[in-house]
């Protein structure tokens, strides 16, 4: 967004000379050549950034600076004066002012001044965001579902975030299952619920920028350097920082932050001294980091330290009784929002649950926005969702399996229907132990999956030999 700036100078030659620099510099600028103006502006518009000069033709500086604040307190204003003194400065920072500038103006430095407002506007107008978007009542009913995973993840997050000072902890599922939600829901439960939750998404972020924007850097550090800029450690410091997406981080920077959780302390680019934080580190992946540390995509150190404690999360098409709860929560929190109320059919209802759901709870909720916005009427039936016919199977039956596995890999025949994900992956794992002659970490090389994952899924299909009485 392009931060929108008043330039307030009755000296209309220095006026244009300002707005044309600085809209060369990627603002967009606007004159007005009294305080009474600048106020009239201010009320009509959507104003970022006021550049004010003191001394004006009837009402001065200070009092504009005054009424400006109390009119719209979000915005940043900066001060020129031809008449420095430190009363004057004093004043002006006292009534609310970002910073003071002396003319003659030197360009290049109230350009770097306004940047660093606008970047100062933007993170108070984040803060109030999220102090207004905090979900009322209780934490634990963000979770929504009531089967067995659904219902041991609760007992889990809540166990996990009463620990203070707990080590990192990796949350792990496919992309929309949910793990920003728990990663929040943790913070909120916890000790650190009041302080900051900063997140940040590791793939979202060029590799180039991503090590600044974590570990922050002092001015001068690289080329565009030009001020001191505290990362995302600092902002998070006494509470919590969520890395998404963490598969995607860099090797090199995978090395820093290692560091940073081993020593408690994070040094910015081109400082000379490391700063101590006290942060709760949450990572999440939709990737294996398992393979990943075999194919040198991962550093194995950082993985055995993100480790220590580990959530896994369920697919929804694996927890069919939540789609229900969680399709219509979807559907009466879009309703409310847009005011167009809506109700699923019996048969709708029986249609979202044969879906497989492959983009998990997000692409249910978008799916439940879409309809709540495009259909008409108030009861949405299954020809509404816009998911075919479906399977043929009855509700709450798994869809046919035809697949069978051999030396080319998997050959699946969709012409008796659906299949089924779970048993296809359980179908794989049998096979891969039969190949394997029951040797498991063969089989999990046959799986290009680690022998801990294998485990997890032997124990989830319940592949697992039940285990011997002792005798006595």
């Amino acid at each position: 967004m392009t931060p929108s700036v008043l330039v307030v100078e009755d000296e209309r030659i220095l006026a244009d000379a300002v707005a044309a620099y600085l809209a060369r510099h990627g603002f967009e600028p606007t004159i007005v050549h009294s305080a009474e103006a600048a106020l009239e502006h201010v009320a009509a518009a959507d104003v970022d950034l006021v550049v004010l000069d003191h001394r004006l033709p009837g009402m001065d500086g200070l009092e504009a600076l005054a009424r400006i604040k109390q009119a719209a307190a979000g915005v940043e204003v900066v001060m020129l004066t031809a008449h420095g003194s430190v009363k004057a400065a004093v004043a002006a920072m006292q009534a609310g002012a970002f910073e003071y500038l002396t003319k003659p103006v030197d360009l290049e430095e109230l350009t770097l001044v306004l940047g660093r407002a606008a970047e100062h506007a933007r993170l108070r107008r984040e803060l109030r965001y999220w102090q207004e978007a905090q979900r009322p009542g209780d934490p634990r009913n963000r979770i929504v579902g009531d089967s067995a995973p659904t219902v041991q993840l609760r007992a889990q997050v809540e166990r996990i975030a009463a620990l203070e000072g707990a080590p990192p902890l990796l949350i792990t599922g496919e992309t929309g299952t949910g793990k920003g939600l728990v990663a929040r829901t943790i913070h909120d439960l916890g000790p650190r619920g009041e302080r900051p939750f900063v997140e940040i998404n590791c793939a979202a972020i060029p590799a180039t920028l991503l090590e600044s924007e974590i570990f922050g850097h002092e001015r001068g550090a690289f080329t565009d350097a030009r001020a001191a800029k505290p990362g995302l450690f600092e902002a998070a410091d006494r509470g919590t920082l969520f890395l998404d997406e963490i598969g995607a981080m860099p090797l090199d920077v995978q090395v820093k932050l290692l560091k940073v959780i081993e020593e408690k302390s994070v040094r910015r680019l081109g400082a000379l001294k490391a700063r101590a934080v006290d942060v709760r580190i949450v990572a999440a992946t939709n990737v294996d980091l398992d393979v990943a540390t075999r194919r040198g995509e991962f550093r194995a150190d950082l993985l055995y330290r993100l480790k220590v404690l580990t959530l896994a999360l369920t697919p929804l098409r694996e927890r069919p009784d939540d789609i229900l709860p969680l399709a219509r929560l979807a559907i009466e929190r879009s309703g409310r929002t847009y005011r167009r109320p809506k109700r699923l059919t019996p048969d709708a209802e029986a249609r979202l649950v044969r879906h497989p759901w492959p983009g998990n709870v997000r692409e249910l909720a978008n799916l439940m926005e879409r309809v709540v916005l495009l259909h008409d009427g108030e009861l949405i039936g299954p020809e509404d969702l816009g998911l075919g016919a479906g399977p043929a199977a009855a509700v709450g039956a798994p869809p046919a399996t035809a697949a069978t596995v051999d030396a080319v890999g998997v050959r699946v025949d969709f012409s008796r229907g659906g299949v089924s994900l779970p048993g296809l992956e359980r179908t794989l794992i049998v096979e891969a132990l039969k190949a394997a002659g029951g040797h498991r970490r063969r089989a999990a090389e046959l799986l290009d999956i680690s022998v801990e994952t294998l485990r997890y899924r032997l124990e989830k299909h319940g592949l697992l030999p039940a285990p011997k009485d002792k005798a006595g």
